[in-house]
């Protein structure tokens, strides 16, 4: 009896190593079948890094095998750039992976002793360049940055009020700014275009939120050409170009 159930239970052992051994063969072809190969890259949540750039920093290429590619190592690869927050990277299969990114949102360009920074939110430089870029964001214009790189924080007091100012205002609001000027500190200089918006004093700006959108609707949708929009006081005033 005893010899008769030891072989029963050895032939137990020998099915069950034989169903796992399957089970990895099966495993290991579809890894390195054709069919799951990396062909579609799909990036979603983006306004200012570019798809390739997203695709550089992942450190992912099409035609490697979606099973090797490690999401938690290209999740931590996006997230070391400033300009990413957070990322959620899945496969999607076959042959799909998907990037979601959360990004640190430019408020600003600053002028610099080698070009322009991008500045966000607490005054971080998300980015840095020699040249002046199209962005949806204004210039900080009558005040310079000096020594800092991306990385650094802008310990400026003005700049960093005029950065606290803009993450208030809504998007539209900001995308319809092209300068903020405060050469004088007492005397704050908004442009929408060529229109200017005069804010009055810079300790003044967190109040001026709401007159600034509401200004920046009324040039929006107004008939005749606008020289200047007065919002130094609590309601603003509108100085219309003379027919």
């Amino acid at each position: 009896m005893e010899g008769k159930k030891h072989k029963m239970i050895s032939q137990g052992a020998v099915a069950t190593i034989l169903a796992g051994l399957i089970a990895v063969l099966g495993i290991l072809a579809c890894a390195l079948s054709p069919i799951f190969v990396l062909k579609t890259i799909n990036i979603q949540g983006n306004r200012f890094v570019q798809n390739e750039e997203i695709i550089r920093i992942a450190g992912v290429r099409q035609g490697e095998n979606l099973f090797q590619l490690k999401t938690d190592e290209i999740k931590k690869n996006l997230t070391k750039d400033l300009r990413i927050d957070q990322a959620v990277v899945q496969r999607s299969f076959p042959s799909q992976l998907d990037i979601n990114i959360v990004e640190r949102v430019p408020l600003a360009l600053v002028k610099c002793d080698y070009g322009y920074l991008e500045a966000g939110r607490d005054g971080i430089v998300l980015d840095a360049h020699r040249t002046l870029r199209d962005m949806p964001v204004p210039i900080i214009s009558g005040v310079a940055a000096q020594d800092l790189f991306v990385g650094d924080v802008i310990e400026d007091e003005n700049i960093n009020r005029v950065l606290l100012f803009l993450s208030e205002l809504d998007e539209d609001t900001i995308k319809a700014l092209s300068e903020i000027n405060i050469s004088n500190p007492e005397d704050v200089m908004v442009y929408a275009g060529s229109v200017q918006i005069r804010l009055g004093s810079l300790e003044m700006l967190p109040q001026k939120v709401e007159v600034t959108e509401s200004a920046i609707k009324e040039l929006q949708k107004a008939a005749r050409d606008i020289v200047y929009v007065d919002a130094r006081f609590n309601v603003y005033s509108v100085r219309l170009r003379q027919q």
